[in-house]
């Protein structure tokens, strides 16, 4: 079942902490961007979060507006930072961390990297209004939160238990935490956002994901793949034979494919396709989702 993309999204916008989920390639970073970028248009004070870019500055806060920032999760950093709250003494935070053993232990213990990362994150929702996350690509993404899993239930008491469990508890709670899940309308992006979506609902029960197209090509109201006869199999060619051609087979193409989505009994929201300008940079490109997100055009 599709609807406008404001009527499903609008609610978890309320949400402190922001999960923008899929697989590569999706747009979850313009998506992201474009949604912290209208919270921040609203006068909320929003993080825009993003893990490890190596493009950008690491572990650092940056001012992009009058209030939205945003942090690129360095581990390293993070780790510090986890170690000097728990130890609470500078001096022996410093020789904890100066340590070899407890460095490789840092880097080697499986399943702390992400845990800590996704700790920055939670700790960090506590100084804005809202925290909207880029999450990794979907393998990636779904083991951050599987390790906080694995530690709560692998440790029955200490910090490390008490922190994961306190974790899970945030992100499983609809009223603070909202998941997005995006994908394009293909095949592979739709099928693994149904995997995706299988996984968090065992680790989040009570917080279940919001679904969103990305990038639809411009159409008519979507037709009902059962409704019709036509099918991409049912083509002579999947070669187009015009312009006109081409954009009739891929916006029927598109909406075949979302048949995986409606057959699961999923609801989602549709962005539709921005065409890129000759002087669309990245930023245009965002600047321009976030004014239509921002004027409600789609949110």
């Amino acid at each position: 079942m599709e609807m406008q993309a404001s009527q499903l999204i609008a609610p978890i916008l309320s949400r402190n902490l922001i999960f923008v989920h899929g697989k590569g390639g999706v747009g979850k970073t313009v998506i992201s961007k474009a949604v912290a970028l209208r919270l921040s248009k609203k006068g909320k004070k929003t993080l825009w979060a993003t893990f490890e870019d190596p493009t950008l500055p690491a572990g650092e806060v940056t001012q992009e507006g009058p209030h939205l920032w945003h942090l690129n999760c360095d581990f390293t950093q993070a780790f510090q930072e986890y170690a000097s709250m728990k130890i609470g003494i500078a001096r022996l935070t410093q020789l904890f961390l100066k340590n070899k053993l407890m460095r490789y232990l840092a880097q080697a213990a499986p399943g702390i990297h992400e845990l800590v990362l996704l700790g920055k994150i939670w700790f960090e929702r506590l100084h804005y209004d809202h925290v909207v996350i880029d999450m990794p690509s979907t393998g990636y993404g779904l083991a951050m939160f599987q390790s906080a899993e694995n530690f709560s239930k692998l440790f029955h008491s200490g910090p490390l238990h008490r922190d994961a469990d306190a974790m899970l508890g945030t992100f499983n709670d609809s009223k603070c935490t909202g998941h997005l899940i995006v994908a394009i309308p293909e095949e592979t992006p739709l099928r693994e956002s149904l995997e995706l979506n299988q996984m968090l609902d065992q680790i989040f029960p009570k917080n279940p994901c919001v679904f969103l197209a990305n990038r639809l090509f411009p159409g008519k109201a979507s037709p009902n793949p059962s409704q019709t006869q036509e099918t991409p199999d049912s083509w002579p060619s999947p070669l187009a034979s015009s312009t006109l051609d081409y954009a009739r087979k891929r916006y029927l193409l598109e909406n075949y494919n979302l048949r995986l989505w409606r057959e699961a009994g999923i609801t989602f929201g549709e962005l539709g396709y921005i065409a890129p300008a000759i002087t669309h940079s990245t930023a245009a490109i965002i600047e321009s989702l976030g004014e239509k997100l921002h004027l409600g055009e789609y949110l």
